[in-house]
């Protein structure tokens, strides 16, 4: 026993002598500790958006909308955000307000400027396309990490990129019910943890659409956003092409901007 001391202690100092410092290996993060760095390192106080959405059909044929998309960030960490159709003019201020529920139950109202009034859009209803994109009303929230179940499925390299592969599938019963979605597949850069890709599978376990971010910057700090991203229903053969033309951050938004007031009152 003595002989095996002595022998530890010489490793040791051999280690110092030579400039060798032993440190423990790190523990490898989960699915949800990922997911939850994901969110909080991209978090701004507010932010505005002014986005090109092309329409693509599965002809190839496009039709392009305007729109400007506000944020804001909640001392609980639930967001707010407005969405405004600026152009065309068969489109202009039709609006959608959501606002984030941390058990997923969020509230969501869309305006449409010929009924003069806001619709709140059911749970059920979530599933549905909003306003002929390939995006559903559901696609538009923030991801709602209690609601969801995360787990690790590895690793793939996106873009020349090393990133997680995160698995996510409801958490809840009502969750289940609620969403369009069986499961999804999310690609996490490790340096930045921006996500890059992101697969939605229907409730039968067949690929549905295919979500791309690309062009990523950084806007604040440890926050990054993509300034193009693309939605391809693989399923119906059509994409929703997504171009960040203005992006501002921390302009001082206030929480009475993101009510049913202005969501009817047009925008300035």
């Amino acid at each position: 026993m003595r002989i095996r001391a002595l022998a530890a202690v010489s490793t040791l100092a051999l280690a110092s002598a030579v400039g060798l410092t032993w440190v423990p290996a790190a523990r490898a993060q989960t699915g949800p500790e990922i997911m939850q760095k994901y969110r909080q390192v991209h978090r701004v106080k507010d932010e505005e958006e002014r986005l090109l959405l092309r329409l693509v059909s599965k002809s190839g044929a496009t039709k392009d909308r305007r729109v400007v998309r506000w944020t804001l960030s909640g001392p609980n960490d639930l967001d707010k955000i407005l969405l405004r159709f600026l152009a065309p003019r068969d489109v202009e201020n039709t609006a959608l307000l959501t606002w984030e529920g941390k058990d997923g139950s969020d509230d969501q109202w869309l305006y449409l400027p010929a009924t003069k009034k806001p619709k709140r859009i059911a749970a059920s209803g979530k599933k549905n396309r909003f306003m002929g994109t390939d995006f559903t009303y559901e696609d538009l929230r923030p991801e709602n990490l209690p609601v969801n179940k995360y787990t690790l499925g590895g690793s793939e390299r996106v873009d020349g990129q090393d990133c997680w592969v995160i698995e996510a599938v409801p958490a809840t019963e009502r969750q289940a019910s609620d969403t369009a979605y069986g499961r999804r597949r999310m690609w996490i850069r490790k340096d930045t943890h921006a996500m890059v890709k992101r697969e939605y599978y229907d409730k039968q376990g067949k690929l549905e659409k295919v979500e791309v971010m690309r062009k990523h910057v950084n806007v604040k700090g440890t926050a990054w956003r993509s300034n193009e991203f693309e939605m391809h229903d693989v399923q119906a053969g059509t994409k929703t092409v997504v171009t960040v033309e203005q992006r501002a951050v921390d302009k001082g938004l206030r929480d009475d901007f993101f009510s049913e007031a202005e969501l009817t009152r047009g925008g300035s």
